[in-house]
């Protein structure tokens, strides 16, 4: 009788071990799953033109099929639209941790832009995440300074990324991608609060394993809030797409 229940004991335990590993495989492979995911495709780079200075196509997930990028302000909030209809704004790109850390600042605002900076023929996402000036006075909370080296996921998030290195932590208010030099590169424009009511302009290109900012002009000193934001910087640099409106002809 004894060794019966010692036996039925025996049982139940290696039960409960069985049907105790076999949750934790399920919540590890649960977790795993959650944080690896959407991947991107494996096609070859394709086109990447612009519209006009808001509208950017390139194959965003290299699925095969070309996606739009919308900036309507060119400060650098854009809107990807995939081929199949889906939307994400750039601020979806923040990792975790990064959007964790965000919650404890106040006025913090997520800016990126979308250039092939690398030039292996795949749209790049250049993104920040920093802290509104307090008063005259600029924040240095700079917590997100990274690009996301393409192909994208749906998510934009990467495999690949890189440091955005700046001088200075202080709030970025835009940014744009160009490629004035036409070597297949893009340039990263960045406008940042120099405190005072001006912001600076850096430059920042592929160096390395990511992108290194420079004043763009010494001498210049900057402008003063938002006056930045006339410059005809912006995605036509990186080439018009075939069908892209003509300009319209204007009489004398």
């Amino acid at each position: 009788m004894s060794s019966s229940l010692s036996r039925r004991r025996e049982r139940r335990r290696r039960y409960t071990a069985i049907a105790s590993a076999a949750l934790a495989l399920i919540g590890v492979v649960g977790w795993q799953l959650s944080v690896m995911g959407p991947e991107p495709g494996s096609h070859a780079p394709m086109e990447i033109c612009a519209l006009n200075n808001t509208t950017l196509r390139a194959d965003v997930d290299a699925d095969g099929h070309q996606d739009e990028i919308y900036d309507k302000t060119r400060e650098g909030d854009p809107l990807v639209t995939f081929a199949g209809g889906d939307t994400v704004r750039v601020e979806k790109a923040r990792g975790r941790w990064q959007k964790f850390r965000g919650v404890w600042s106040d006025d913090m605002e997520t800016r990126g832009t979308f250039g092939d900076f690398d030039g292996d023929g795949y749209i790049d996402l250049a993104l920040f995440y920093s802290q509104h000036d307090t008063g005259d006075s600029p924040e240095d909370n700079m917590i997100t300074h990274e690009v996301h080296y393409g192909p994208l996921a749906t998510d934009l998030s990467s495999a690949r990324t890189g440091t955005i290195r700046m001088p200075y932590g202080s709030f970025v208010s835009g940014v744009r991608a160009t490629d004035l030099n036409h070597d297949g590169r893009a340039e990263l424009q960045i406008f940042q609060s120099s405190g005072d009511g001006t912001e600076r302009h850096y430059v920042g290109r592929q160096d390395g394993d990511g992108i290194s900012a420079a004043v763009f002009d010494q001498e210049s000193g900057g402008y003063t809030t938002g006056e930045w934001r006339r410059l005809k910087l912006g995605w036509l640099d990186l080439g018009k797409c075939h069908d892209a409106p003509k300009p319209k002809a204007t009489g004398r």
